[in-house]
């Protein structure tokens, strides 16, 4: 078999309920210019949410 889309290939969907969706906020200039200097603004924000919430799901991992 050549080219094409094999069944099984690909990346494995994700579950409802760990499904990112963009969130519009403001912040401070001095914020936004510190969070982009230390790395990837979304990540940054999202794993020190991560930290302040009590009860994360059991398949929540903050690198997928």
């Amino acid at each position: 078999m050549r080219g094409g889309k094999r069944t099984g290939s690909g990346r494995k969907k994700k579950p409802v309920h760990l499904k990112r969706n963009p969130v519009t906020i403001r912040l401070p200039q001095f914020m936004i210019l510190r969070l982009k200097r230390d790395g990837e603004i979304g990540y940054l924000i999202e794993e020190q949410l991560a930290k302040k919430f009590r009860e994360l799901p059991e398949d929540y991992d903050i690198n997928s």
